[in-house]
Parts: structure tokens; C-alpha cells; sequence
């Protein structure tokens, strides 16, 4: 067991402070109460391993603390470090909460605490491969039946399916705390989808910067080593002689509330990050989507709770799994990590008997204990209970009954009456806990420290030789209020770096980065090392997920979409802020017409506009920017260009994230005082500025692959659309044609202006505005250009393994056709002379090229042809 100071309740005080440490090695701080303190001693002294960190961090200026605060917060928002909190009236998205002041722990004690987790780790595997084996601990009477039977987290579905070599914990993970007497226990384990590792990482990338000094004097353990073995355990867990292994990572999706570290981990792992929309099996094999066909997978590391993983078998209601996934595991030829099923021992039931198991299994005593709990299904500890009510916090027994925790101590008589029948009628489903004061840790609140319950949950890595890898870190959660017990991101917690001090990084290395053959007992190979393995894996070429794809489409199309709408209404915005402005009036009614023509405002208030009166037209502008109940809206094109974003977050860069991020951001509802015609005007024009920025990235920072040019179809293709909208909209083949507002209006947003002056040296007119537009494939606004770009695009995308992929009547096929004949269409003499020629080749492409899309989501979104394995 750990070995700690005692605490010294009775010089504690349950005052705060802040301050540098005294001369004689005191600080201005003071835990609350009579739990443990990390940092001090009841008497208000440091902790020995404290004392270096704190004279590293010098004064605690609140000024510097401020600078340095703002710099963490400009990291995580750089990175996009995000956490999703369901029904929250802030937004879904929240900033990650991090805590500059990192929670430390001596080699010592934390070398205790690795052993006693592996152990832990170990247990917990054993337990999983009886029960979902022979079940002897059932059979034997040392589990209660009623204990696995009631329990929905046994999935049934799955037993009998031994995993690979015999590991269901392949990530595990343990949620400690440290109890007044300074010993630490284990309040709950993650055996399922352990999630917080990626932010473990990332709070280390910030803090290691903002505290430079600090950390390096510490002399803090790496994590990245712990990754490093996470990568080649997942290597290692495929098939049999399986020379170019496919990694995937499955996520519930982007509206998940872990969702950042699901794109962080993939890319950090180099895996593919995918839906399970994204995977299918066939013939008992698991196969990804992908534009070329399906490809096989081999290791699904999933983030996906056990029975929404396969609708066919578990959660039928479910449609975030993979039907059949079930039968593809039995079968042996995908491997699933965790092992489905291993949510089973989470449940708080099996925790009174883990010390009885552990001498049983491992023949050994339990080094680290869980806190004391009480299964009510058994009449003395039922008894115990309901006797104990004011000393206890009662909890399900199991996970899926989901009911909150109820503190005896703060209810009425009634109302432990009323538990207390609750317990006696349905006992199986009851836990009784001791409820144990969480240490403190000091948090910078306020411009001064303040203490802070604190849980820390540490992640450990099966090894592909046996055993578990520890993490040397984790993720330190701590309450957000003083004295509150329950710890929890989603109740608004915060987070902490943890430093495990005094091992170098390169003596870390050497203990836990052993590169180790992959043992002929777990699969029949030939022998090679995890390395040799690592350097066969290959990029896989051509293989882009069909959701990626499509959503990256979408977000060419959406950001174009945005772009057309914004500066549609910035032209509105410039003429009724500039009154002065030659032809502001003429100009604005061919505007308001297209607004009318897509949808931005209504149809009665162009007509109030056209004949000089304006009312309501302010507050309809307002709606077209602002609202995103309106479908038609910028804020809603920018808010689906944002959704679609996050789907592929994992394929983008960090800047295009950023910049993404920051147009959400930029389109948000304005005060009523920005809400001025020449203020939004300034607005619109930062909102066009972060867009061009957004288009130059796809430009100079994507590779030329087939996600680059699924995006700029998207793009090319919504800018097509958006020029016939545009002349549609503006009726220029109609009576509109020979006015001068209306080719004024048309150029400008082409943002052709410039390109029309310098060849043309006349004002607007019809004829050289109609080329400059739709014919000139030299303009990159000009239909034209988008249709040469659109057509070397599908000329170079990966033909789908379809039987017909050849023929003229593929969707391929019958797509660059689509494009072809708009080209032939543009290149008719009488198009931009004659209105009536003008009117029916607008009419035609309008009709064409929205069928282009249906055309490429019909060849590469949704097929189902498998490549050979």
C-alpha cells in the first residue's frame, strides 16, 4: 500500500490561500476538513515531493497566472480540444476544462500503484474468461447466479467466443481515490470503452509548455511510450498471417461526448476513425467501406458501448453498430478491443467479491482495495444496509438500471423509510458503499489556490507478450464546487495533468517499451517482432472511407453554399449602408429578387422593396444571417458546413479545424448594438475573410488524394449551381437582361469585377458579363472553369468494383457524360446574345447538375462490392 504522511486533522483549517512557500517551507494554502491534502500536511507544510514544483513555480502572481491561464486556454482552443455535454444551453461543444496546477505523485508510490492495477487488470480478465467460458465461479457458488443472470451487461450473444489469446481487457482503466489515512482505493472500474486517454495526452502537451521549468526540473514520466504500446499491442492482435493489417477505431459519431479524443487517438495512433455506418460484414468477415470497394478489417478498437455494437444480436434498436459483428467475432476474423461483452464486470455488483476472487484466481491478496460495498441481494449485507442508511451512499447494482447515487446521510426519515422499501423489494439491485472523503487537490480558483476533491483515473495496455503496461499519468478529474463528492465532466469538473516524478523518460522507456515477438501459443505465424510488423504496414492508397468521402463532398458544397448566401446579403448590407452609393437603389432589387429565388426572404417583402418601401426588411436581413431555425440562413449553411466538418475531424488539419471552428464562432447572433447596417456590413466582410482562408487550406495543405477531390467536386460543383442560380435568380434572360444594376450585381458577386475592368474597359454590359461568367474557362468564378475542374476530377477518381463500372451506364460513366454535355451546352454560339437560347441552357443545366451529386453518391456512398481480402 501506498506509503503516505498521515494527515493532521487537528491543526487543519478549512481556510484557502495562496502564496509562495514560506522560508521554512510552509504555504499559504490549507486543505478543508479532515481529509488528505496532496500538496500539504494539516499543519499547512508542503509535501517533500511538492517542495521542488513549488519553488519551480515561484511566486504565484495572479497576473502571471493569468498569462499563463490565458496561453493553456489558447492551446486547447488552437487544438480544438472539446468536450460534448448533452442538453447544454451553451452549446453541445464546451472548451475542456484544464487546471494549470498538475496533480504530482513520487515514484514511489506510484510504482505501488502500477503493481496493484496490473493485478487488478489481471483479475478482471480472469473473472471475464470464466464467465463467458465455463462459468465455474457460478457453478462453484462463489458468484451468486443472480449476480451475472440479472445483469443486462452480460451479452450472452457472445459467450463462448474466446478472444485472442485469451485477453477481453485489452485498455483498461481504473477510477482511484485517495482515503483520509492516505491509502488509495479504487472507487469503480472501465473495462468497456475506457475513454480519457487522449485528454490525458493533450493536458500533458499543455501544461509541459505553460510550465516549462517545472516540468523539466520534475523530471515527469512520458506518456507517449504508453501509446506507443497501445499501437503495437493493436498490431498484434490481428488474424494469422495477416501481412497488411487494417486498424480501425469505432465511435458512436461526433454528437459523443468523448468525440474529440475518438479523432485524437485515431490520428495519433494512425488508425482509420469510423461509424459504423462505415463497416459491413460479409460472409462472416468485416469489411470498410471505402471508395474503391470494401476493404478488409482486422482490429476494431471501439469506442462504442458492448450492446449497441451489433443490432442484429444485441441492441436491436441500435443504429450506430454493425450488423452480423457478432458472428464475424465467433468466426474468428476480426478481433474487437475491448472484447464484446467486457462492460460485464463495471457493474458495482461484483465488487464486494473481488477480494475472495482475487486469492481464488490469482492466489494472492487484492493490493489495491475497492472502497467497501455491500450487495444487497444477500440478507446480511441487505441487512447491513438498511441498518446503515446515514453512513452509506446507495447505488445500482447494476449499470443499466441508470439511477443516480442517494447519499444516506441527506435524506428524511420518510424518505430512507421509503429507500429502505425500495432495497427490500427488488435487493438485487442495490449496492450499499461507504462513503469516503476524497483527498484535495489544490486548484487555481479565483486568482488563488483552493482546494478540490479529486478522482484520478489511470489507463493501463494489455502487451501482446501477457501482462498490462501502466500509463505513468492519467487523467485527474477534481469536483467543481469545494466539498462536492460526485466527480464529473458532464457536472461541470475539471481536469488535471498527473506527473509521476522521479524516473527518466529513458529509464521509462527501457522498463516498458520492450518491442517482443508476437508468441506462437496466441496465433500460428512465423516469428517477427511487433517493429518488422509495424514497417510492413503500408498506406493503403485509393481506400478512403465512402462516409468520409461524402462528408467531405458535402463540405466543399457547404462552404461554397455559405459563401454564396454571404455574399449575397453583403451585398444587401453595402447598398443600405451607403446611401451615396451610385445606384445603391437599382442594384438592391435585382438582390432582393435572388434573395426571394433562394429562399432567404419572402416573396412579399421583395415586392415591398422593389416599389421603395423597405418595412421589415431589416429584421428579415437579420433572420437570413442570424437565425438558424431558417433553413436557408447563413448561420444554418455554416452550422451544417461546421456539423459536416466534425464527422471528418480526424481528416483535417489543425488549422482547417481552427478555422472552421472560428466561422461558427464568427456567425453567432450579434448584440442589438453590432446589429447596425455598417457594423454588420464589417462583419459580413471578417466572415468572407475566414472562408477564403478556409478555401486556400483545402488549396496549399491537402494532398492531392481522393479527399481533396471529393471536396473540391463539392465545391466546384455548388459553385456551378450557384452561378445558374445566380443568373436564374436575377432574370438576366428575361426582361432584367439589359439592365445595368442587374450586370453590376452579377459581378460582383462572381468577384469577377476586377478580371470585367481590366479586359473590357466599358461599363457592364450583357453580352461580355454573360462570357466572363459562363464561358470564360480561364475565371475561376466562371461555370465553365468549374466544369473543366470537374471533369479532370472524375476522370481521376478510383473506379467502384461494380459490374458495369466500364459501361456507359455506370453512375461514373453517366456523371463525367452529365458534365461533358453542360460543357457542350456552354459552348453553343447563341447563349449569351440570345435570351430564349440563354433561358433553355439555364433551364437544362439546372437540371443536369444537381443530378451530378445523385450520380456520385449512387457510385460512391452507399455501394457494397468487396474488394478480394
Amino acid at each position: 500500500m501506498a506509503e503516505t504522511e498521515a494527515p493532521e486533522p487537528e491543526e487543519r483549517s478549512a481556510v484557502a490561500g495562496q502564496g509562495p512557500p514560506t522560508s521554512d517551507g510552509r504555504v499559504l494554502y490549507y486543505g478543508t476538513g479532515p481529509v488528505f491534502d496532496e500538496m500539504v500536511t494539516g499543519g499547512g507544510r508542503l509535501r517533500p515531493h511538492w517542495q521542488k514544483f513549488m519553488g519551480a513555480l515561484g511566486a504565484l502572481d495572479p497576473s502571471l497566472m493569468h498569462e499563463r491561464w490565458e496561453a493553456a486556454r489558447r492551446l486547447l482552443h488552437q487544438n480544438g480540444v472539446t468536450y460534448n455535454i448533452y442538453g447544454d444551453p451553451q452549446g453541445m461543444e464546451r472548451p475542456w476544462p484544464l487546471d494549470m496546477i498538475p496533480l504530482l505523485i513520487p515514484a514511489v508510490e506510484w510504482e505501488k500503484i502500477e503493481c496493484g492495477l496490473v493485478q487488478r487488470a489481471s483479475l478482471l480478465n480472469s473473472v471475464l474468461a470464466d464467465l463467458y467460458g465455463k462459468q465455474d465461479l457460478v457453478r462453484s457458488g462463489r458468484l451468486p447466479p443472480a449476480l451475472l443472470f440479472s445483469d443486462r451487461g452480460f451479452q450472452r450473444a457472445v459467450h463462448g467466443a474466446v478472444p485472442t489469446g485469451g485477453v477481453y481487457l485489452h485498455l483498461y482503466a481504473a477510477d482511484l481515490a485517495r482515503s483520509p489515512d492516505g491509502r488509495w482505493w479504487v472507487l469503480g472500474d472501465r473495462t468497456q470503452t475506457p475513454s480519457g486517454a487522449g485528454y490525458a495526452l493533450e493536458n500533458r502537451s499543455v501544461v509541459s509548455r505553460i510550465l516549462a521549468d517545472a516540468f523539466k526540473d520534475g523530471n515527469v514520466q512520458a506518456l507517449a511510450p504508453f501509446f506507443t504500446s497501445l499501437r503495437e499491442m493493436l498490431v498484434s492482435l490481428a488474424p494469422a498471417k495477416t501481412p497488411d493489417p487494417r486498424i480501425v477505431l469505432l465511435t458512436p459519431g461526433p454528437y459523443n461526448e468523448t468525440y474529440f479524443e475518438h479523432a485524437y487517438l485515431a490520428r495519433h495512433l494512425g488508425i482509420t476513425l469510423v461509424e459504423g455506418g462505415d463497416l459491413t460484414v460479409r460472409d462472416r468477415h468485416v469489411f470498410l467501406k471505402t471508395l474503391s470497394g470494401l476493404d478488409p478489417v482486422h482490429v476494431i478498437l471501439r469506442r462504442l458501448d458492448d450492446d449497441y455494437c451489433d443490432p442484429l444480436e444485441l441492441r436491436t434498436d441500435s443504429s450506430l453498430g454493425v450488423a452480423g459483428l457478432v458472428q464475424a467475432v465467433r468466426a474468428g476474423t476480426v478481433t474487437v478491443a475491448n472484447a464484446l461483452g467486457s462492460g460485464l464486470v463495471e457493474s458495482l455488483s461484483f465488487k464486494p467479491f473481488l477480494p475472495m476472487l482475487c486469492r481464488h484466481l490469482l492466489g494472492e491478496e487484492l493490493k489495491i482495495p475497492g472502497v467497501a460495498m455491500w450487495w444487497c441481494g444477500q440478507k446480511e449485507e441487505r441487512t447491513y444496509v438498511t441498518e446503515h442508511l446515514d453512513r452509506l451512499v446507495i447505488k445500482p447494482a447494476f449499470a443499466h438500471l441508470g439511477v443516480e447515487p442517494v447519499f444516506g446521510a441527506s435524506l428524511t426519515k420518510a424518505e430512507r423509510a421509503a429507500l429502505t422499501a425500495k432495497i427490500n423489494e427488488r435487493p438485487g439491485d442495490f449496492i450499499g458503499q461507504e462513503q469516503l472523503g476524497l483527498s484535495t487537490v489544490p486548484t487555481w480558483i479565483d486568482d488563488s489556490l483552493q482546494p478540490r476533491p479529486l478522482v484520478m483515473r489511470v489507463y493501463l495496455a494489455a502487451k501482446p507478450d501477457g501482462g498490462y503496461t501502466v500509463m505513468p499519468g492519467g487523467l485527474t478529474r477534481m469536483s467543481a464546487t469545494a466539498g462536492r463528492l460526485i466527480v464529473s465532466m458532464q457536472h461541470g469538473g475539471g481536469s488535471k495533468d498527473t506527473w509521476v516524478l522521479g524516473r527518466s523518460p529513458s529509464e521509462y522507456r527501457v522498463a516498458t517499451s520492450r518491442i517482443q515477438g508476437v508468441p506462437s501459443e496466441v496465433r500460428s505465424m512465423e516469428p517477427r517482432t511487433i517493429a518488422a510488423r509495424e514497417a510492413e504496414i503500408r498506406p493503403h492508397s485509393g481506400d478512403l472511407p465512402s462516409r468520409v468521402a461524402d462528408q467531405l463532398f458535402w463540405l466543399g458544397r457547404y462552404a461554397e453554399r455559405s459563401e454564396s448566401v454571404l455574399r449575397i446579403l453583403r451585398g444587401v448590407y453595402s447598398r443600405l449602408s451607403d446611401g451615396a452609393r451610385p445606384g445603391a437603389n437599382d442594384q438592391l432589387v435585382p438582390l432582393m429578387r435572388l434573395m426571394d429565388w433562394s429562399g432567404m426572404v419572402p416573396r412579399d417583402l421583395v415586392d415591398l422593396a422593389e416599389s421603395g418601401t423597405g418595412r421589415g426588411l431589416r429584421q428579415a436581413l437579420q433572420g437570413a444571417v442570424f437565425d438558424g431555425s431558417h433553413p436557408n440562413s447563413l448561420r444554418a449553411n455554416v452550422q451544417r458546413l461546421h456539423r459536416t466538418g466534425a464527422g471528418v475531424r480526424d481528416r483535417l488539419s489543425l488549422d482547417m479545424w481552427r478555422v472552421i471552428t472560428q466561422l461558427d464562432r464568427q456567425c453567432e447572433p450579434a448584440s442589438a448594438r453590432s446589429r447596425v447596417d455598417t457594423a454588420m456590413l464589417l462583419r459580413l466582410d471578417d466572415l468572407i475573410t475566414t472562408l477564403a482562408a478556409l478555401a486556400g487550406l483545402e488549396q496549399e495543405s491537402m494532398t492531392r488524394g481522393p479527399g481533396w477531390r471529393f471536396l473540391d467536386i463539392g465545391r466546384r460543383l455548388e459553385r456551378g449551381i450557384n452561378c445558374v442560380t445566380l443568373m436564374r435568380g436575377t432574370r438576366i434572360a428575361d426582361g432584367a437582361g439589359d439592365d445595368p444594376a442587374v450586370h453590376e450585381v452579377l459581378l460582383e458577386l462572381g468577384e469577377s469585377f476586377m478580371t470585367y475592368r481590366e479586359r473590357f474597359y466599358t461599363t457592364a454590359q450583357r453580352t461580355p458579363v454573360l462570357y466572363l461568367l459562363l464561358c470564360d474557362e480561364t475565371n475561376p468564378r466562371a461555370l465553365a472553369y468549374q466544369l473543366s475542374h470537374l471533369s479532370r476530377h472524375l476522370a481521376a477518381l478510383p473506379r467502384p468494383p461494380m459490374i458495369d463500372s466500364k459501361s456507359q451506364h455506370s453512375p461514373t460513366a453517366a456523371a463525367i457524360r452529365l458534365v461533358d454535355e453542360a460543357r457542350e451546352v456552354l459552348r453553343e454560339p447563341d447563349i449569351i446574345r440570345d435570351r430564349f437560347a440563354l433561358r433553355s441552357a439555364l433551364n437544362r443545366l439546372a437540371d443536369r447538375l444537381p443530378e451530378i451529386s445523385n450520380l456520385l453518391a449512387h457510385a460512391y456512398f452507399s455501394h457494397a462490392f468487396s474488394r478480394s481480402a
